[in-house]
């Protein structure tokens, strides 16, 4: 079999040696898996061909498309030699390896994957990019695959790659893959809620074109440069929120969105004063997640207005934040090139924590595997935080827990020794203070 032109999407933009390289790991996928099946009838070059294109998407980084191409080369009948033989170095060769070893990883059912899986990520962030890359492809072909396995890999995704996805910041892959899957095992429900945005399309369109409007004149009036975008919300996501929150869908407040780019932080703040001067704002609505990011380092300011008084009771939530901050919200850690050291150093104070160490120190703290599972499951749960307290220890709580719930479950109940203020990440608060995931919570002793 002739093997394909290397498709110019993979290499546009990449340096010279970085495409050179690239080519000669897609000329000798095609070289060596073209006649190899996956069950879906792909062949594997084909395969990893698709997922180094998901890569790209968000990714310039040649040792990563490599990898993702030379993943399944080890299925050849000298795969070892022939990797060998590629322009992958011992350090790429050893990651298409760990890449391969994962692929029939099944993270909500087995406890051995998951203490697999764990091992494995906390070794090289990389593979965090590279399997999530892997699942997304097996999503956007999920016709390909039987009934029973479409069911399974829609069923795991929703339940475990989405919140790590989220968790991780990479928004834009996890989004996908809940409508995808949404709309795979819920289909009904979706059918649902999609005839009642469609009734609300007209409306909702006419808000985003008028907020749009009058924001981008009056912050040209100011100087201030802004491109806007909007959102509504998509299907999973209204889902989730009305059973979570209990609301039923015309309650929501954030089912619309606009996201305004502006080019400071200084900006960012002037123009939350520009937007409130405009709408009527609703009051405990603005959150600022730029003085305090969210533990995946996402950075942004968020407020919720009614744009069209008088018209229409239909709140919107208004996003501010900068072009970097955008792109962070976006791709979360495969923006970075240095994934290794990318979960350490998240724009928040010293308390931030790796991810995946965290979840070393909770299987640790279990005392069985079946313990392990759901303490893991709860983990990558929205609704859960992971708190530390005085002594590094890991605690995982429902959302919301003040200081004092927190006190009160580190000390068994014992009230009669709660202290009468507390200190969070250094600084002493009030016991009634909502903590935030990563905070490191200490009581202070009463004075005699």
């Amino acid at each position: 079999m002739q093997t394909p032109k290397c498709p110019p999407r993979l290499t546009r933009g990449l340096p010279q040696e970085g495409r050179r390289k690239v080519s000669a790991a897609y000329a000798c996928a095609w070289r060596h898996l073209s006649s190899i099946r996956r069950r879906t009838g792909a062949s594997y070059a084909k395969h990893g061909t698709n997922i180094a294109l998901i890569l790209r998407e968000i990714s310039s980084d040649p040792a990563l498309l490599c990898v993702a191409l030379l993943h399944d080369i080890f299925l050849a009948p000298e795969g070892e030699r022939d990797l060998a033989g590629s322009a992958l170095t011992r350090e790429e060769r050893r990651l298409a390896r760990m890449m391969h070893d994962l692929r029939r990883l099944h993270i909500d059912a087995k406890t051995h994957d998951l203490e697999k899986v764990i091992a494995c990520f906390s070794s090289d962030e990389r593979l965090i990019v590279l399997r999530m890359a892997h699942r997304l492809n097996d999503v956007r072909n999920l016709r390909d695959f039987t009934p029973h396995l479409r069911h399974a890999i829609a069923l795991e995704t929703l339940h475990m790659y989405t919140g790590i996805a989220g968790r991780l910041g990479m928004h834009k892959w996890r989004h996908e893959m809940e409508e995808t899957c949404f709309r795979f095992l819920h289909a009904k429900i979706a059918r649902s809620l999609e005839k009642k945005m469609q009734q609300r399309q007209p409306l909702d369109l006419l808000c985003i074109k008028q907020a749009k409007r009058l924001i981008l004149r009056s912050l040209c009036e100011r100087g201030i440069q802004c491109d806007i975008t909007h959102r509504i919300k998509g299907l999973y996501s209204t889902y989730r929120k009305m059973t979570l929150k209990n609301r039923s869908f015309e309650e929501l407040t954030d089912r619309l969105a606009l996201r305004l780019i502006v080019p400071s932080v200084e900006d960012c703040y002037r123009t939350l004063g520009v937007v409130h001067a405009l709408f009527h704002p609703i009051p405990g609505k603005l959150k600022d997640y730029i003085g305090a990011p969210k533990e995946n380092g996402y950075r942004s300011i968020h407020t919720v207005v009614y744009p069209l008084r008088g018209v229409t009771e239909q709140p919107m939530e208004i996003q501010i934040r900068t072009g970097d901050m955008h792109a962070e919200c976006e791709l979360g850690i495969a923006r970075h090139t240095d994934y290794k050291h990318y979960l350490n150093t998240l724009h928040r104070s010293s308390v931030r924590v790796n991810l995946f160490k965290n979840l070393l120190t909770l299987q640790a703290e279990t005392r069985s595997p079946r313990q392990f599972a759901n303490a893991l499951r709860h983990y990558f749960d929205d609704g859960h935080i992971a708190i530390f307290d005085a002594k590094n220890n890991l605690y995982h709580m429902k959302k919301p827990v003040t200081a004092l719930e927190f006190i009160e479950r580190v000390q068994n109940g014992a009230k009669k020794r709660l202290p009468a203020s507390f200190r969070v990440n250094g600084r002493i608060v009030p016991g009634t203070i909502v903590l935030q995931d990563g905070d490191t919570v200490e009581a202070v002793n009463r004075r005699r």
